[in-house]
């Protein structure tokens, strides 16, 4: 029974006692004429009464879905907080986690450099002693005999 906008929902209602009261008014109406009217206003008061019982149910039963709904909202936004909180702390734990490999990626880089330079340094060594055997080898050859006797003799 639902009225379009604009219209008077209870213009059944309003029609009626408007009807009531000009009923009253009249002084000259005999019994049956008083009977009928009451009749009928009881008629429609039984039905008014049914549809306001009608109307209270579906009410209480709006109310009660929408204070559902409202928990229900508000143990998401619980949990959503809840949520929230763990993903900062996990956030903060990978940013900790991040600058303490950084710097031990720096530690290790100074490391790997150093070792690098001194990797360089003997590979630079060894060539100039290869290079000097190799000299020695095809150039004076009985000088090179003599350096490795020399050697032997100091072990």
């Amino acid at each position: 029974m639902a009225a379009p906008a604009g219209k008077d929902l209870f213009a059944e209602e309003s029609q009626l006692l408007q009807e009531a009261r000009l009923t009253l008014a009249r002084i000259d109406m005999p019994a049956s004429e008083w009977q009928e009217h009451y009749k009928k206003m009881v008629e429609e008061y039984e039905r008014l009464l049914g549809e306001a019982r009608t109307l209270t149910r579906i009410a209480d039963r709006n109310q009660r879905r929408l204070d559902e709904m409202n928990a229900e909202l508000e143990r998401q936004n619980q949990l959503l907080r809840e949520r929230e909180e763990e993903a900062k702390k996990t956030q903060q734990a990978i940013i900790h986690n991040f600058q303490r490999i950084s710097a031990e990626q720096n530690v290790m880089d100074k490391r790997v450099g150093r070792i690098q330079i001194a990797l360089v340094v003997m590979i630079a060594v060894l060539t100039v002693v290869i290079l000097f055997m190799l000299y020695y080898l095809i150039f004076d050859p009985y000088r090179a005999i003599e350096l490795m006797e020399e050697l032997k003799k100091r072990s």
